[in-house]
């Protein structure tokens, strides 16, 4: 039984392009990671380059495939919620008390920014790790699943969080989210979030 929760999930290195061309997201992990370590990452100048990039790219009217095809190949993954011999579902190994809440297509940067201080000062869940998206209108809520989600099946504990924000926020989640092994990628933000906990 996958039951036992471990603070520390599995990262994945830059995707590839397929024998047919396609540009594919890695599947088999290059390690481990913990809240603070992707925190690290995420304000170093390691993803600067690419997060830039995308952005101009999107500015500059590039297509949603293009778009898709460059984030995989140009930003590292972490599965926040487990740790697992290869990204699909019968690959994890353990839970984390981790849950990602994926809010895209706002209008601006700026809103963005004004929603991820929203999440974080949420009273009713705890915020580990909070960032913007890697084109700019976005935010990765990281939380930390509350004691009473915790037995409920993973898509139900996501169904949960998702209600929350639509209730209290009023912003769609991406229903991607509900798969345990849904990628995270890690791009550039100098302000990024992290619970004080984590630098103790």
């Amino acid at each position: 039984m996958k039951t036992q929760l471990v603070n520390h999930f599995s990262v994945f290195g830059y995707g590839y392009r397929n024998r047919d061309g396609k540009a594919v997201l890695a599947v088999k992990p290059e390690g481990t990671a913990t809240v603070s370590n992707i925190y690290q990452y995420i304000t170093s100048e390691s993803a600067r380059h690419a997060t830039r990039t995308l952005r101009e790219m999107a500015e500059q009217g590039a297509t949603r495939d293009e778009l898709s095809d460059y984030k995989k190949l140009s930003f590292k993954i972490a599965t926040f919620s487990g740790t697992f011999s290869y990204r699909k579902a019968d690959g994890l190994i353990n839970h984390t008390p981790y849950l990602v809440i994926d809010v895209d297509d706002l209008a601006s940067e700026t809103e963005a920014r004004q929603l991820m201080q929203r999440f974080i000062a949420d009273p009713y869940v705890e915020t580990e790790l909070c960032f913007v998206s890697p084109k700019g209108r976005g935010v990765k809520w990281i939380i930390s699943l509350p004691e009473w989600w915790q037995p409920l099946p993973f898509k139900q504990q996501y169904e949960a969080a998702r209600m929350h924000v639509v209730f209290h926020y009023g912003v769609a989640v991406d229903a991607s989210g509900s798969d345990v092994c849904r990628a995270c990628f890690l791009p550039y933000d100098p302000k990024c979030y992290i619970n004080p906990k984590h630098l103790k």
